[in-house]
Protein backbone atom coordinates (compact mmCIF):
# COMPACT_ATOMS: atom_id res chain seq x y z
CA UNK A 1 0.00 0.00 0.00
CA UNK A 2 1.23 3.20 -0.66
CA UNK A 3 1.91 5.91 1.80
CA UNK A 4 -0.48 8.53 0.68
CA UNK A 5 -3.09 5.71 0.85
CA UNK A 6 -2.23 5.59 4.03
CA UNK A 7 -2.31 8.94 5.17
CA UNK A 8 -6.03 9.30 3.07
CA UNK A 9 -6.81 6.74 5.70
CA UNK A 10 -5.65 8.59 8.39
CA UNK A 11 -7.15 11.95 7.91
CA UNK A 12 -10.39 9.85 7.43
CA UNK A 13 -10.54 9.56 11.00
CA UNK A 14 -11.73 12.49 13.27
CA UNK A 15 -8.41 14.85 13.83
CA UNK A 16 -7.82 14.12 17.49
CA UNK A 17 -8.22 10.68 16.71
CA UNK A 18 -6.03 10.86 13.41
CA UNK A 19 -3.16 13.06 15.69
CA UNK A 20 -3.51 10.07 18.41
CA UNK A 21 -3.05 7.74 15.94
CA UNK A 22 -0.05 9.31 14.39
CA UNK A 23 1.53 9.88 17.81
CA UNK A 24 1.07 6.46 19.40
CA UNK A 25 2.60 5.02 16.51
CA UNK A 26 5.84 7.08 16.96
CA UNK A 27 5.83 6.13 20.46
CA UNK A 28 5.33 2.61 19.48
CA UNK A 29 7.76 2.80 16.90
CA UNK A 30 10.72 4.72 19.28
CA UNK A 31 9.87 2.27 22.17
CA UNK A 32 9.82 -0.98 20.27
CA UNK A 33 13.32 -0.34 18.38
CA UNK A 34 14.74 0.86 22.10
CA UNK A 35 13.62 -2.18 23.47
CA UNK A 36 15.03 -4.33 21.01
CA UNK A 37 18.38 -3.03 20.65
CA UNK A 38 18.20 -3.41 24.83
CA UNK A 39 17.88 -7.07 23.97
CA UNK A 40 20.68 -7.58 21.23
CA UNK A 41 22.77 -5.65 23.15
CA UNK A 42 22.47 -7.08 26.38
CA UNK A 43 25.53 -9.49 26.78
CA UNK A 44 27.69 -7.12 24.52
CA UNK A 45 28.27 -4.37 27.39
CA UNK A 46 26.00 -2.12 26.47
CA UNK A 47 25.89 -0.28 29.57
CA UNK A 48 29.98 0.78 28.64
CA UNK A 49 28.77 2.52 25.78
CA UNK A 50 27.18 5.07 27.45
CA UNK A 51 29.30 8.36 26.44
CA UNK A 52 29.17 7.32 22.70
CA UNK A 53 25.79 6.99 22.50
CA UNK A 54 24.91 10.18 24.35
CA UNK A 55 27.33 11.58 21.24
CA UNK A 56 25.53 10.15 19.14
CA UNK A 57 21.92 10.59 20.06
CA UNK A 58 22.88 14.15 20.12
CA UNK A 59 23.78 14.04 16.49
CA UNK A 60 21.70 11.93 14.87
CA UNK A 61 18.57 13.86 16.82
CA UNK A 62 19.55 17.23 15.38
CA UNK A 63 20.22 15.54 12.07
CA UNK A 64 16.40 14.41 12.87
CA UNK A 65 15.10 17.54 13.95
CA UNK A 66 16.62 19.13 10.88
CA UNK A 67 14.52 17.40 8.40
CA UNK A 68 11.62 17.73 9.96
CA UNK A 69 12.01 21.62 10.56
CA UNK A 70 12.59 22.02 7.09
CA UNK A 71 9.75 19.69 5.59
CA UNK A 72 7.60 21.50 8.20
CA UNK A 73 8.28 24.52 6.44
CA UNK A 74 8.19 23.73 2.89
CA UNK A 75 4.78 22.21 3.83
CA UNK A 76 3.41 25.85 5.88
CA UNK A 77 4.75 27.77 2.86
CA UNK A 78 2.87 25.39 0.15
CA UNK A 79 -0.04 25.79 2.78
CA UNK A 80 0.15 29.99 2.37
CA UNK A 81 0.46 29.64 -0.88
CA UNK A 82 -2.44 27.75 -1.82
CA UNK A 83 -4.34 30.01 0.31
CA UNK A 84 -3.20 32.91 -1.73
CA UNK A 85 -4.02 31.12 -4.88
CA UNK A 86 -7.66 30.99 -3.73
CA UNK A 87 -7.84 34.08 -2.92
CA UNK A 88 -6.05 35.50 -6.11
CA UNK A 89 -9.41 33.49 -7.90
CA UNK A 90 -12.05 35.42 -5.80
CA UNK A 91 -10.38 38.55 -6.75
CA UNK A 92 -10.06 37.72 -10.23
CA UNK A 93 -13.70 36.28 -10.58
CA UNK A 94 -14.84 39.41 -8.92
CA UNK A 95 -12.68 41.61 -11.74
CA UNK A 96 -14.21 39.94 -14.37
CA UNK A 97 -17.73 39.87 -13.14
CA UNK A 98 -17.99 43.64 -12.51
CA UNK A 99 -16.21 44.46 -15.46
CA UNK A 100 -18.58 42.61 -17.43
CA UNK A 101 -21.23 44.69 -15.81
CA UNK A 102 -19.71 47.46 -16.89
CA UNK A 103 -18.94 46.67 -20.28
CA UNK A 104 -22.92 46.30 -20.96
CA UNK A 105 -25.10 45.10 -17.96
CA UNK A 106 -27.50 43.51 -20.81
CA UNK A 107 -25.33 41.94 -23.30
CA UNK A 108 -23.44 40.29 -20.55
CA UNK A 109 -25.59 39.13 -18.41
CA UNK A 110 -25.71 35.55 -19.98
CA UNK A 111 -21.37 35.12 -18.75
CA UNK A 112 -22.26 36.57 -15.47
CA UNK A 113 -25.00 33.98 -14.82
CA UNK A 114 -22.28 31.37 -16.22
CA UNK A 115 -19.71 33.29 -14.13
CA UNK A 116 -21.85 32.79 -10.52
CA UNK A 117 -22.60 29.23 -11.53
CA UNK A 118 -19.14 28.40 -12.05
CA UNK A 119 -18.50 30.25 -8.26
CA UNK A 120 -21.41 28.05 -6.74
CA UNK A 121 -19.89 25.05 -8.57
CA UNK A 122 -16.44 25.55 -6.84
CA UNK A 123 -17.53 26.26 -3.73
CA UNK A 124 -20.01 23.89 -3.59
CA UNK A 125 -18.83 20.68 -5.03
CA UNK A 126 -15.40 20.78 -6.67
CA UNK A 127 -13.26 21.83 -3.07
CA UNK A 128 -14.96 19.05 -1.72
CA UNK A 129 -13.85 16.82 -4.54
CA UNK A 130 -10.56 17.64 -4.36
CA UNK A 131 -10.58 16.97 -1.04
CA UNK A 132 -11.97 13.42 -1.82
CA UNK A 133 -9.00 12.79 -4.29
CA UNK A 134 -11.03 13.85 -7.78
CA UNK A 135 -10.35 15.79 -10.44
CA UNK A 136 -12.07 19.50 -11.16
CA UNK A 137 -15.38 19.57 -12.08
CA UNK A 138 -16.23 19.10 -15.57
CA UNK A 139 -19.38 21.35 -15.53
CA UNK A 140 -17.15 23.78 -13.87
CA UNK A 141 -15.12 23.77 -16.75
CA UNK A 142 -17.65 24.06 -19.05
CA UNK A 143 -19.05 27.58 -17.79
CA UNK A 144 -15.47 28.91 -17.27
CA UNK A 145 -15.36 27.68 -21.13
CA UNK A 146 -19.00 29.34 -21.87
CA UNK A 147 -17.31 32.61 -19.79
CA UNK A 148 -14.37 32.63 -22.23
CA UNK A 149 -16.36 32.40 -25.32
CA UNK A 150 -18.38 35.22 -24.48
CA UNK A 151 -15.98 37.30 -23.68
CA UNK A 152 -14.12 36.59 -27.18
CA UNK A 153 -17.42 37.39 -29.03
CA UNK A 154 -17.86 41.05 -27.48
CA UNK A 155 -17.88 43.79 -29.76
CA UNK A 156 -16.16 46.46 -28.39
CA UNK A 157 -18.29 49.90 -28.86
CA UNK A 158 -16.39 53.34 -27.48
CA UNK A 159 -13.22 53.56 -25.78
CA UNK A 160 -14.13 52.17 -22.56
CA UNK A 161 -15.30 49.17 -23.70
CA UNK A 162 -12.18 48.69 -26.10
CA UNK A 163 -9.76 49.28 -22.83
CA UNK A 164 -12.34 46.40 -20.71
CA UNK A 165 -12.03 44.26 -23.34
CA UNK A 166 -8.50 42.60 -23.40
CA UNK A 167 -8.38 43.11 -19.73
CA UNK A 168 -11.20 40.51 -19.35
CA UNK A 169 -9.60 38.21 -21.70
CA UNK A 170 -6.80 38.00 -19.32
CA UNK A 171 -8.49 37.53 -16.09
CA UNK A 172 -10.80 34.86 -17.40
CA UNK A 173 -7.64 33.12 -19.11
CA UNK A 174 -5.89 33.54 -15.17
CA UNK A 175 -9.15 31.62 -13.72
CA UNK A 176 -7.85 28.70 -15.76
CA UNK A 177 -4.36 28.56 -14.76
CA UNK A 178 -5.19 29.33 -11.00
CA UNK A 179 -7.55 25.92 -10.96
CA UNK A 180 -5.21 24.20 -12.65
CA UNK A 181 -3.04 25.45 -9.50
CA UNK A 182 -5.74 24.40 -7.10
CA UNK A 183 -5.81 20.45 -8.61
CA UNK A 184 -1.99 20.18 -8.58
CA UNK A 185 -2.18 21.12 -5.06
CA UNK A 186 -4.28 18.36 -4.07
CA UNK A 187 -2.82 15.94 -6.16
CA UNK A 188 0.80 16.14 -3.98
CA UNK A 189 0.32 14.77 -0.67
CA UNK A 190 3.09 13.90 1.60
CA UNK A 191 6.82 12.42 -0.04
CA UNK A 192 7.18 9.27 0.86
CA UNK A 193 11.14 9.55 1.37
CA UNK A 194 10.04 12.04 4.66
CA UNK A 195 8.11 10.03 6.38
CA UNK A 196 10.89 7.34 5.66
CA UNK A 197 13.04 9.71 6.93
CA UNK A 198 11.26 10.25 9.85
CA UNK A 199 10.57 6.54 10.92
CA UNK A 200 14.53 5.96 10.34
CA UNK A 201 15.39 9.47 12.80
CA UNK A 202 12.94 7.96 15.57
CA UNK A 203 14.31 4.52 15.29
CA UNK A 204 17.56 5.06 15.27
CA UNK A 205 17.61 8.01 18.03
CA UNK A 206 15.23 5.63 20.31
CA UNK A 207 18.66 2.70 19.23
CA UNK A 208 20.93 5.33 20.62
CA UNK A 209 19.25 5.14 24.06
CA UNK A 210 19.53 1.59 24.69
CA UNK A 211 22.15 2.59 26.34
CA UNK A 212 20.59 3.92 29.50
CA UNK A 213 18.60 1.82 31.30
CA UNK A 214 14.84 1.34 30.59
CA UNK A 215 13.92 3.36 33.78
CA UNK A 216 10.55 5.65 34.65
CA UNK A 217 12.17 8.71 33.86
CA UNK A 218 14.35 7.30 30.91
CA UNK A 219 11.08 5.63 29.14
CA UNK A 220 9.01 9.03 29.77
CA UNK A 221 12.05 11.34 28.03
CA UNK A 222 11.98 8.42 24.94
CA UNK A 223 8.00 8.94 24.98
CA UNK A 224 8.11 12.81 25.18
CA UNK A 225 10.65 12.74 22.14
CA UNK A 226 7.96 10.01 19.90
CA UNK A 227 5.39 12.14 21.11
CA UNK A 228 6.80 15.36 19.54
CA UNK A 229 7.72 13.62 16.55
CA UNK A 230 4.33 12.68 15.84
CA UNK A 231 2.95 15.92 16.26
CA UNK A 232 5.31 17.24 14.29
CA UNK A 233 4.56 14.30 11.33
CA UNK A 234 1.24 14.88 12.03
CA UNK A 235 0.85 18.35 11.31
CA UNK A 236 2.94 17.99 7.55
CA UNK A 237 0.39 15.57 6.79
CA UNK A 238 -2.51 17.67 7.69
CA UNK A 239 -1.10 20.40 5.72
CA UNK A 240 -0.02 18.38 2.81
CA UNK A 241 -4.15 17.82 2.34
CA UNK A 242 -5.24 21.44 2.23
CA UNK A 243 -8.90 20.14 1.08
CA UNK A 244 -9.15 18.27 4.43
CA UNK A 245 -9.55 18.38 7.66
CA UNK A 246 -7.72 19.24 9.95
CA UNK A 247 -5.87 21.24 7.80
CA UNK A 248 -8.48 22.26 5.48
CA UNK A 249 -8.41 25.89 3.97
CA UNK A 250 -11.91 27.68 3.59
CA UNK A 251 -12.11 29.68 1.14
CA UNK A 252 -13.33 32.60 2.77
CA UNK A 253 -12.55 34.85 -0.31
CA UNK A 254 -14.31 33.15 -2.06
CA UNK A 255 -17.73 32.94 -0.10
CA UNK A 256 -17.14 36.39 0.98
CA UNK A 257 -17.81 37.28 -2.69
CA UNK A 258 -20.44 34.55 -3.30
CA UNK A 259 -22.70 36.16 -0.82
CA UNK A 260 -23.53 39.23 -2.94
CA UNK A 261 -25.47 39.80 -5.78
CA UNK A 262 -23.51 36.69 -7.93
CA UNK A 263 -25.34 34.16 -5.44
CA UNK A 264 -28.51 35.53 -6.69
CA UNK A 265 -27.53 35.23 -9.93
CA UNK A 266 -26.33 31.65 -9.83
CA UNK A 267 -30.38 30.75 -9.34
CA UNK A 268 -30.53 32.11 -12.93
CA UNK A 269 -28.02 29.59 -13.91
CA UNK A 270 -30.93 26.68 -13.09
CA UNK A 271 -33.79 28.37 -14.54
CA UNK A 272 -35.11 26.88 -17.70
Amino acid sequence: MRFYDCSDMILSLPPFLAGAVIILGTIAIAFATYFAARAVMASRGVDDSRDLAGSVVIRVSALHGLILALVFAQELANFDQIGETISREAAVIGDVYYDLKRFDVEETRSARVDLAAYTSIVLREELPGLADGENLSGEAWERWEKVYDAILALEPDGVRQETLKPLLVKYVREISSLRLMREDAAGEGVNSLFMLAAIVGVALTAMAYCAFPPTAPNLLLLSIFGAYTGLIVFFVIAFAYPYSEPGEIRPASLERLFAGEIRELSGAAAEP
